[in-house]
Order: structure tokens, then sequence, then C-alpha cells
């Protein structure tokens, strides 16, 4: 596919009835035409079909320092140089922000609601103008009929009943209209807010809504890891904060803006908690509550009560460490602590709401896995990797499904090498600056030393360009719908700004589509068996 090519749309049949809708993925349907019903990862925790994977493009402080507001000159310019101040930088509509804060907030809450409400008026009043009719036709004098016509038939007698109705229309009209007026402020407010939000309209912050708006809603907390990241990092002295803690405080920031756009819940941030248990004295009854409590105030702000959608537990060593005591402090965090406020009836009521929704795994073997079953952990989820290339975690994938557990598949695109870019070309290198288009040099070449070297790599993406080619999608589609057509929920590490869509194989940006192939999010898949042959012998 040209790499200025833009996604093709799969239409489906028709219309959705009433019935169809409360089983279809409303976002996907209006974006692709997709059929796909909604999935949950627990109840009220939505998971969207691909989760991005959110490795940060530069330090989180930096990032959080950034402003897309014009910065006015300093108050000592003048004596500096002499000159008269110019004046304070103006709002230029031409500038891309405005274009994105004009597209934003036609896509917000409160516009959708007035745009609702304005429809909803609209109906009423035509109906209230038929009824007005009808009633002014029953009260003008009847005509008399022509010498010999049959009389016409005496009016129905109406007891009221559209008098209540029309009444009943007028307060439904009133009641529309003052909401209005509530949706108009709303709008003008996240209007306004877009110049007292510095981080509003900055880079990555439309990386961010972008994806979301494409119907990928669901976050990875994601990053540089073992053996490539700094030890002292990941083994913090005092086991205190969380490995993750700069992407959680950026997602948290944009969970909290998007919503403030869009409506409550509509961004599912998965979290992962890295414990040292290697460390004297880890005490995790006393460890899992206070890392928990951090990691809730980065998503959310330390004022809120809302609980993490799911925490992921990374442990290290399940053969010589016992993981139970640890995962079941997690489980204790995910119920309400109730406490007796009426002695003789036994009435409950919740002295300490829970922290956290759900319990994942990451990279835990098939024993470990039925261990923490067994122990009553209500998993949901095992995050590892399992791709074309790379299928050496097969054991813990049957045991997920065996007990009902979602897949969020780790290395579907290789680290970013599937790809037209890295076909026929010499392998990247590890010396210089760093490819946008990869996860990380380092990591792409471990995945691809790990199949087989370099040029048993070349053989994998040959296949897998074949493959593309029949169907006339990229590559990165044919990777992402394999791990699709396994039942798997693949993870797509993000690119960001102008490459916002190259994970996906579409090099171009702020397109009136999103750059993702409708094919991810069809209920059929556009693999056939002879595909998935080819592609099902390549793994290793």
């Amino acid at each position: 596919m040209p790499m200025d090519q833009e996604p093709e749309l799969t239409q489906g049949e028709g219309g959705l009835s009433e019935e169809e809708k409360k089983n279809v993925d409303q976002t996907l349907y209006e974006l692709y035409k997709s059929r796909r019903p909604p999935v949950s990862l627990c109840e009220g925790v939505p998971l969207s079909a691909i989760i991005n994977a959110t490795w940060l493009p530069s330090d989180s402080k930096a990032m959080l320092a950034e402003s897309w507001i014009p910065v006015p000159p300093e108050p000592e310019y003048e004596q500096a140089t002499g000159e008269p101040k110019p004046p304070p930088p103006s709002f230029d509509p031409k500038d891309q922000e405005y274009n994105e804060m004009a597209r934003r907030l036609s896509k917000s809450a409160p516009l959708r609601q007035w745009n609702s409400l304005m429809i909803k008026t609209k109906e009423l009043e035509k109906e209230m103008d038929v009824l007005q009719k009808k009633m002014e036709d029953r009260d003008r004098p009847a005509v008399p009929p022509k010498r010999g016509a049959r009389a016409p038939p005496p009016p129905p007698p109406d007891d009221g009943v559209r008098e209540a109705r029309l009444e009943e229309l007028r307060n439904e009209v009133e009641n529309a209209n003052n909401e209005m007026q509530e949706a108009e402020a709303a709008y003008a407010e996240l209007r306004g807010s877009f110049a007292e939000d510095p981080l509003s309209l900055v880079p990555w912050m439309q990386t961010l809504f972008a994806l979301a708006d494409a119907g990928m809603t669901t976050f990875d907390v994601s990053g540089r890891f073992f053996p490539f990241t700094n030890l002292r990092a990941l083994f913090s002295s005092d086991n205190s904060s969380s490995y993750y803690e700069g992407t959680e405080s950026v997602l948290g920031m944009f969970k909290r803006r998007y919503e403030k756009e869009r409506g409550p819940n509509k961004i599912q941030i998965l979290t992962k908690l890295v414990p040292n248990h290697f460390q004297d004295g880890y005490i995790c009854q006393e460890f899992v509550p206070a890392v928990i409590e951090r990691v809730r105030g980065n998503v959310f702000g330390y004022e809120s009560t809302e609980p993490l959608d799911l925490v992921q537990l990374h442990w290290w060593d399940v053969k010589e460490h016992d993981v139970l005591p640890t995962l079941k402090a997690l489980q204790a965090l995910t119920e309400d602590k109730l406490e007796v406020v009426d002695p003789t009836t036994g009435e409950l009521a919740i002295a300490e709401p829970k922290k956290v929704r759900a319990i994942g795994l990451v990279d835990f073997p098939p024993r470990a896995i039925l261990s923490a079953i067994q122990a009553g952990v209500p998993v949901v989820s095992l995050q590892c990797p399992f791709s074309i290339a790379d299928r050496s975690h097969m054991a813990s994938l049957e045991m997920a499904r065996e007990y009902n557990i979602k897949v969020l598949a780790r290395d579907g695109l290789m680290g970013g090498l599937v790809s037209e870019k890295y076909l026929g070309v010499a392998a990247p290198s590890t010396t210089g600056p760093e490819d946008p288009d990869l996860d990380e040099v380092a990591h792409a070449l471990e995945l691809a030393n790990n199949y087989g070297g370099w040029e048993k790599t070349q053989e994998l993406l040959k296949s897998i360009k074949a493959v593309a080619d029949k169907h006339g999608v990229t590559m990165q589609t044919v990777a992402l719908r394999w791990q699709i057509d396994q039942g798997l929920f693949p993870i797509a590490t993000i690119r960001w700004s102008e490459k916002c869509w190259n994970q996906f194989g579409f090099y171009y940006h702020y397109k009136p589509r999103p750059g993702v192939d409708a094919q991810l999010f069809q209920v059929e898949s556009f693999l056939d068996e002879a595909d998935m042959q080819k592609l099902s012998v390549l793994g290793l």
C-alpha cells in the first residue's frame, strides 16, 4: 500500500436497528461501520480492540511543563533592548492549535448534548403543532353538507386527552430549553478552559486524543524495561515508588482532560506494579497499599476516590519467591471496606471504597496463573508476548483461555520492525540517535535475534508483506489482525506527533479519518485459511 494512502473504510450492510445498537460498539460503528460488540475487561471497565502501549517520547517532567499558550514578553524587555515592548501575542485562527481546538469542541460532550436537545425540541414542537391543528379543526364550525351528501361523522370525543398531552409537551420543551441553556454554559466554560490549560493543545496531548478518538481508548502504562533500563530506577532503594510514575502522571493528565471534554469513564488506564521482592524486609502488606495510593494520585489526583481500572503485577521470580501474599494484598484493595451503621438491623455502609477494580498478571507461567486462580485471586487479564513470530507463551495463553482471562498481547509488531521500512535493508544501528519508528532499537534487535537473527527476520517480513499485498493492506494490519484472530487484544506502541499513525503503516497526520485500517475492527477477518496456514509456520 502506498505510504500516503488512506485506510479503506469497510461499509456494513444497511443501518442498525434499535435492538442491534445495543449489541454493537457505537464508536466503532460510527468510525468503521464495524458490528463488533463492546468488550469489558471487568464490570465498568471497557477494553478497546487495540491497546496503546505508552512509551513516553521524552522525560515526563518536561512533557508536563510544556505549554501551547503564547508567552508574553518579559517586563524587562524594553529596558534590555531600548525598544518599545511589543503587544502580547494574540490568538491566530490559522495556527494548528486553533484548528485542533475547533475540532475538539465539535466532538465535546456539551455540544453533542446541545445538538441532541435541539433535535428533541424540534420533534416536540412538531408534535405540538399537529395537536394544535387537530384541536383547531375540532373547534371550527362544521360546514353544512351539500344537498344529498352524507353528513360527516362527528369528531371523536377528546375528553381532555389532547389538552393534557399538549401541556405535557409544553413542559418537555421548557425542560429541554433549560437543559440547552446549561449545555451552552458548559460549552462556553469548556471553550474557555483551553486558554487556562497549558497542556490542552500541546502535541503529545493531541496524539493521545487522536488515538482515543479512533476508538482505541485503552492505554497501557509502558516504557523501557529490563534489561534496557537504569537498574537503580527499576529496583528503587525503599520500594516506595512506582517504576512507571512518569507515564502514570502523563496519562492521568490526559485522562482528566479527555473526560472533561468528552464525558466521564471514556479512557481506561492499565497500570503495573513492579515490586522489588529481592529486597530485605519487603513486606507486601505495607508496600502494596502505599504504592497503589501513589499510583492513584498520579492518575486521578490525590483528592480523587476513583479506583484504578487495572493493576497488572510483574513478578521477577515465581519459583523462588512466593507471589501469592502480594496478590492477596492487591486483592484486598479490590473490595470495599464496610462498617456496621445500625447494629440492630445489621445495616452496612462503605467505610472506605476500593482502590482497584481488577487485577492482571504480566508474563506469568501457567503454573503461577493456576495458583493465583486456585487461591481465589480474581485475575481478569494476562499480558505477555504472542505474535506471528513468537509463540513461546502458548501454554500461558491456553491457561488463560481455559479460565476466560483476557490476553493482552505484546510485540505483535516486533518493536516496530514489522514495516516496509525495514524490509530489504540492514539492521538498525544501536549507535547514534534512536529510531522514532521503533519502540527502542535495542529492544527491537533483541526480538529479531530471538527469532533467529536479521536474515531470518527478513524472511518473516517478506512473508507478511506477501499477505499484505494480497489483500491491499499494510504489513502492520496483517500482524495485528493475526493477533486479533487468535482472540487476543494487541498492544501497539504509540508513535508521537506527526508520526501518530506510523505504527499502523499510515505515514500521514491529521487526515479526516483515523490512520488505522478499518479491517482491524471488523467481526470477520480478511485473513483466509491459506493466509493463516502461511503465517502459522513462521512462529517459534
